[in-house]
């Protein structure tokens, strides 16, 4: 069975630190838009999104760690485990090395794909800086892995909380002197201060671990390699997406709205990452549960799923009409491209997260072919449509392809889990929720009246007000007596 003290923990750390981390990325995403301006906040997103093609040289390691480690930390081998870590951060190291070493030189040509002319060398002042913290992280999140597959989640959302508070110190004190470059150089501190506090940290989970990675296993390798396939793939769609979008974004909608959408997709995927947080404990979780009592996976994905509806659905509504006040706050002024992209992407992560528990359950019983075929599927709808719309109707256009492509590649991790399982698709909206989301929808009318009446001839923060206190008392009252509700408070109960 799973250790549901343990798989609380790890959740409830996971959401903390989310909560923390973005708290940490608004305040620094204000400043450095007080100080540098969005243009230069766009260059620094177009050329992170360029530099994570290297991160094909994981070949899926990373990923592969968290399952095997927690095989083996489940039948208390640790010496394998420990066998599982070095040979991944070993090979991570090299292999991702020499690719950072050959594609530098061409990335450039990449870049001037989406970059003006004028901003290129600022660009590249900053491209060997983003490329040798890409390799740290890469191999820091071997170490961060190896805590996840010990099922001490709760160790690694702490240091992350602490790398996040250094980064934004880092940048205040070196911005205002170096610029970006600052910003780039701050950021490769971080990591360096990530990988090395991660692998101490896992060396106490894993006493067989010698002081540095330096025993490489062929068998384990290969073990891994095997299983990594399909992460490779997610990798290369993951690639496909993200970055493109942001590469399109810059290409058809200009540097601003790059900056943007940008500053749109960190807020609700922070916000989303709240509940992705509880849903990522399940990996290790299941990885164990499958190896002990398989039979029992079914039932946990049907509570799982359950549970996430009641939160997801009031989770991205109260985003949606925070959006103006948020745009006040950060950007100082109501942006409507900030806005409207903020919109179009809560739409499409709020219905891709629902998609959450199936996804996470194929990764801890190592089913990846539906993953790896849904992201496959989610990057080339991403790719054409965003040629297609991105040049008919600019940066609105990339965005709303983007977000089709996520929602249609999303819908078919659960199709495929639901058809293997021989659950009903009646599920997918549970009867227990119908009230709720009668309310939902009735709220949604109620808002749109309230904003016609206040927010163009009043102003934003008198809208906000009203909006969030009608929302909160509508849903609040049926989220009260739903018996949801007194669910998550036993399972806070067991967790204190």
């Amino acid at each position: 069975m799973i250790n549901t003290r343990r798989f609380i923990s790890n959740a409830s750390v996971s959401v903390a630190q989310t909560v923390i981390s973005s708290l940490i990325l608004f305040v620094l995403y204000r400043y450095l838009i007080d100080h540098l301006g969005s243009e230069q906040l766009g260059l620094w997103s177009v050329v992170l999104a360029s530099t994570s093609i290297a991160r094909l040289s994981e070949m899926g390691l990373t990923g592969s760690v968290v399952k095997f480690v927690a095989r083996y930390y489940a039948l208390k081998d640790n010496k394998q485990a420990a066998e599982i870590v070095q040979t991944a951060a070993i090979s991570i190291a090299f292999i991702m090395g020499f690719l950072c070493l050959a594609a530098y030189p061409l990335l450039d040509n990449l870049l001037v794909l989406a970059i003006p002319s004028a901003s290129m060398p600022q660009a590249m002042s900053i491209l060997p800086w983003a490329v040798f913290s890409l390799w740290l992280s890469s191999i820091a999140g071997v170490f961060q892995s190896g805590l996840d597959g010990c099922q001490r989640m709760d160790i690694r959302n702490i240091l992350m909380i602490f790398g996040n508070i250094f980064f934004l110190v880092a940048a205040v004190w070196a911005v205002p002197s170096f610029g970006l470059v600052g910003l780039a150089i701050g950021q490769t501190l971080q990591v360096i201060l990530l990988m090395l506090a991660s692998w101490l940290v896992l060396r106490r989970q894993l006493k067989t671990l010698p002081w540095l990675p330096i025993f490489w296993h062929k068998e384990k390798f290969k073990e891994m390699f095997s299983y990594a396939v399909n992460f490779q793939i997610n990798s290369i769609a993951i690639m496909l997406f993200d970055p493109l979008t942001k590469l399109l974004m810059s290409r058809y909608g200009g540097l601003s709205s790059a900056a943007y959408y940008e500053m749109a997709s960190q807020l609700v995927l922070k916000l989303r990452a709240l509940i992705i947080a509880a849903n990522q404990a399940l990996v290790p979780a299941v990885a164990e549960l499958y190896e002990i009592s398989p039979d029992k996976v079914r039932d946990v994905y049907l509570k799982a799923y359950r549970l996430l509806f009641f939160v997801v659905i009031p989770f991205y509504v109260a985003i949606l009409i925070t959006l103006p006040a948020v745009s006040m706050l950060w950007i100082g002024y109501s942006e409507a491209q900030f806005i409207i992209y903020g919109t179009v992407l809560i739409v499409g992560w709020g219905l891709n997260t629902l998609n959450g528990p199936a996804y996470f359950i194929n990764l801890g019983t190592g089913d990846l072919k539906w993953n790896s075929i849904s992201h496959v599927l989610t990057a080339i709808l991403n790719v054409l449509l965003g040629l297609l719309l991105g040049s008919m109707y600019g940066g609105i256009g990339v965005a709303i392809s983007s977000m089709a492509a996520l929602v249609v590649g999303s819908g078919f991790v659960i199709y495929t889990l639901h058809k293997r399982y021989k659950i009903s698709f009646k599920t997918i909206v549970p009867h227990e929720h119908y009230m709720l989301l009668i309310v939902i929808f009735g709220y949604i009318l109620i808002s749109i009246w309230i904003n016609s009446m206040y927010l163009l001839n009043q102003s934003i923060v008198i809208s906000g007000v009203i909006n969030v206190s009608v929302y909160l008392v509508s849903i609040g009252a049926v989220m009260w007596v739903h018996p949801y509700r007194t669910l998550l408070l036993q399972r806070f109960k067991k967790r204190v």
